[in-house]
């Protein structure tokens, strides 16, 4: 019973070390490896096609193409989108591979686990759960690769197991890639980025409440289209999820009403904030639950200094 009990006492720390270890080979294999392959792509019931080209040397580019239906190509060099076909089509599935970002802090969000091996496009895996500790965030399982650490299937499920999103390999080959295979086509059209008015040193217009363990990584503002005031982008991770915080002005007469939508995973929560300096259009987006995101768009004040906020974003 000795024997047992220190068994037991131990398992647990050493398998969290052991899958901690997994997702540090496994970031470290998405951002240095180069490789070409086939992958599907599922959410909210539709599937996808995709192929996928991937140089790392030096710089990394990578080109995207849609293998079935609405043709769509994305090209990004360092991680910058250069080109699209599908300017509306949002991000590139290929982004919807979850990369731990912070894997010492994870554990005290997640609880992870080695549940076992398997094989996903003919090559050995290991599967890990990501358990959330609380209901502010979602599930995952990944499959990584044996021998490269690589990711090659996740899976993305709600508080009840339901299934929200997969991305998983059905062909994978390792190694440098032909480069005609890194040149988009004519139809990928060049991506004009807007021009960052400044990045956000303050604390203005932040979330009166995230989810524990949630930090912002990338707080900026961009000139409006549509007025003088700047339209402020807030990035939050917690390692594993994100979400977006967008602050938008509204021009005098323009209608904006609260919104809730969700395909999939991703939720996106709107709020019309009325000010005595102006209207303002809060808006949450990301792989979060839907009361998380509410709660995180609620919390957005609409009491505070508008001409100060515009002075300190000029």
């Amino acid at each position: 019973m000795g024997l047992v009990s220190t068994a037991l006492l131990f398992a647990g720390p050493l398998m969290a070390d052991e899958a901690e270890t997994l997702l540090k080979k496994m970031t470290s294999a998405a951002h240095g490896m180069s490789y070409q392959g086939d992958f599907i792509y599922e959410r909210a019931g539709s599937f996808s096609t995709h192929r996928v080209w991937r140089q790392a040397n030096g710089e990394v580019v990578e080109r995207l193409l849609r293998t079935d239906g609405t043709p769509q190509e994305w090209l990004r060099r360092n991680d910058a989108l250069e080109c699209t076909s599908a300017p509306t089509a949002g991000a590139a599935p290929s982004d919807r591979a979850m990369l731990p970002e912070q894997a010492p802090t994870l554990q005290q969000w997640y609880s992870l686990e080695v549940l076992g091996s398997g094989r996903v496009a003919n090559r050995a895996v290991t599967v890990l759960s990501v358990q959330p500790r609380d209901s502010f965030r979602y599930a995952h399982e990944l499959y990584l690769d044996v021998d490269s650490g690589l990711l090659l299937q996740a899976l993305l499920v709600d508080e009840k197991g339901a299934l929200l999103e997969r991305f998983q390999f059905t062909n994978l080959q390792l190694g440098s890639v032909d480069p005609k295979n890194l040149s988009a086509a004519s139809t990928c059209l060049a991506v004009n980025e807007e021009s960052v008015v400044t990045s956000l040193a303050n604390d203005r217009w932040l979330p009166a409440w995230v989810p524990p363990g949630f930090a912002p990584i990338r707080r900026e503002a961009r000139q409006s289209a549509d007025s003088d005031l700047p339209i402020v982008t807030q990035i939050f991770t917690d390692g594993f999820a994100r979400f977006t915080v967008f602050i938008e002005p509204l021009v005098d007469g323009q209608v904006a009403a609260d919104l809730l939508a969700q395909l999939g995973p991703t939720i996106a929560v709107s709020r019309r904030l009325d000010t005595p300096g102006g209207a303002f259009m809060a808006t949450v987006v990301g792989e979060i639950p839907p009361v998380t995101a509410g709660r995180i768009v609620a919390s957005l004040s609409p009491d505070f200094d508008s001409q100060a906020f515009i002075e300190a974003n000029p």
